[in-house]
């Protein structure tokens, strides 16, 4: 199945952008792989994910876990880790497994909508 840049209906959430390419609502069934844009300043809330993912910057610099990236570069972050998104300007290529659930700092739960 092709997904074009054209289709992919982007989620704002907390200033930065998603685009989700292979979830299961475009037929994935194992793997999730989205694109977030980070602004200029970006500062992602704290949280962990249920599931494993990786973060590949395709433009820009971000920093997770204290750990700064620059274009070109993978930062792979194992379940259940807290992380936060900082930095940008910046794009990210964001691979996972389908089903990933997110836990904010004070407990909340949240199944990214951009995942689906």
């Amino acid at each position: 199945m092709l997904v074009t840049g054209d289709s992919v209906e982007p989620f704002e959430f907390g200033g930065f952008e998603f685009r989700p390419f292979a979830v299961p609502s475009r037929g994935s069934t194992e793997i999730a792989l989205w694109t977030v844009d980070v602004p200029e300043g970006g500062d992602g809330k704290t949280h962990t994910a249920s599931k494993e993912e990786v973060f590949y910057v395709l433009s820009g610099a971000v920093t997770i876990q204290g750990q700064t990236a620059k274009a070109g570069d993978a930062i792979v972050v194992p379940p259940n880790t807290p992380l936060s998104l900082t930095g940008g300007p910046a794009r990210v290529l964001v691979a996972t497994s389908v089903g990933i659930i997110g836990t904010l700092e004070d407990g909340t739960t949240v199944t990214p909508p951009w995942s689906l």
